[in-house]
Parts: C-alpha cells; structure tokens; sequence
C-alpha cells in the first residue's frame, strides 16, 4: 500500500494535524537559516530615539514585531522567531506581541473549521504589515515568515 492510499483513508483532522506538523517544521528550518542573518548585539548600531519628542500619533501607533490574527472562528497554529516559537489557540481576531523577536518571524496558524471563512494572519513592524497571507479553505492553514 502507498502513502496515497494511506492519505486517503486518514480522516480529515489527522490530515490537517500532519499539515501543521510539516509547516511547523519547515518554518523551524526557515528560523534556524535565518538566525544566521541578524546583527550580533556587541555591533548592532544604536537607538538614538528621544521620546519626550513624539507626537500623539506616534505614541498609539504599535512598536516593535507583532503578529495579528484575523479570523470569524476558531484557530491554532504556532508563532515565533528563530529564538523560540510558541502554541496558540484563539476565537476570532488576535494579535500577539514579540518583544524579543530578532531576524525572522513566522506564523503557521490553522482555522479550526470546516467552513469557508476567511482567516488572515499578518506580520507587522512598528504598526505596518510587512507579510501577510489568508486562507478560505476548510481547516485552512496560512503559513507566513519574513525577515524583520
């Protein structure tokens, strides 16, 4: 018997668990390749930002890595850097801050439903999107990773 008479016989949740299971260890592979881009933290150039100078504007506006999530059901799914990556499960939409993210980020995130609901998963930078991917399938998966 092949692999593609076993997949067929696996029920649908065991397929989406296996899914997840391989983007997870694809984006741990991505991060771990990643690492060896960012700047070392002996010469990494200095924040000079002065803030008794920013405006209304720039004081509600996000800073730093975060990933936002974006859906009308259920989902789980695993978010990181190539320091650490960390479960989630949430109900409709969710951002998660990184402090700590250094080099690449990465979301694999899964709705937890058969329907065809859209969830988004976006990556952002100081309140910007810099990546971001959807999906409508039935226990969709949306996978996204950036270098920061």
């Amino acid at each position: 018997m092949s692999f593609l008479d076993d997949w067929k016989e696996w029920s649908t949740a065991k397929k989406a668990i296996s899914i997840i299971g391989v983007c997870c260890i694809g984006i741990l592979i991505i991060a771990a390749l990643g690492g060896g881009l960012s700047q070392d933290k002996n010469t990494a150039p200095a924040n000079n930002n002065n803030n008794n100078n920013n405006n209304n504007a720039q004081a509600n506006q996000a800073k730093g890595v975060q990933v936002h999530i974006i859906s009308d059901g259920s989902w789980s799914g695993s978010i990181g850097d190539a320091g650490s990556q960390s479960t989630y499960d949430g109900d409709g939409e969710k951002t998660i801050d990184l402090p700590d993210a250094k080099s690449v980020v990465s979301a694999a995130i899964q709705k937890k439903s058969d329907d065809s609901s859209q969830l988004k998963v976006e990556i952002l930078k100081d309140g910007k999107v810099i990546k971001d991917g959807s999906t409508s399938g039935q226990y969709g998966v949306v996978t996204v990773s950036t270098t920061i």
